[in-house]
């Protein structure tokens, strides 16, 4: 019995090293949400984003961020939502459908934003 509790106490350990302390974990006795994370990144015609939101937020729909990128002309590849304990992960990964004219990701970053704020 006293192993297994050491070895639940390492799990935790290594998973708040793993998820970062300040954005996965609340203090104590806290129950206040903490704001969205939102990154983009752009590789030559390709963008992926991530964004994590608490449960405790609006809810969103994987069609709703998928929506944003078709509009901005690209084709997504990959959609992916997982429900991590209070947070819920968005990951989409798209490509441009012309190479030549790229995605503007500074756009698709300000529409998402307006959807999640």
């Amino acid at each position: 019995m006293i192993q297994l509790k050491e070895k639940v106490k390492y799990l935790k350990e290594k998973k708040k090293a793993l998820l970062g302390k300040e954005l996965w974990c609340h203090p104590e006795g806290s129950s206040s949400s903490l704001l969205p994370k939102l990154s983009i990144h752009s590789r030559g015609s390709i963008i992926e984003m991530n964004l994590i939101i608490s449960v405790n937020m609006k809810r969103l729909t994987l069609h709703e961020l998928m929506r944003v990128f078709e509009e901005e002309v690209a084709q997504v590849m990959s959609a992916n939502v997982q429900n991590l304990n209070d947070r819920t992960a968005y990951t989409i990964i798209a490509q441009a459908i012309i190479s030549r004219i790229g995605i503007d990701s500074s756009r698709i970053e300000k529409r998402v934003r307006d959807i999640v704020f």
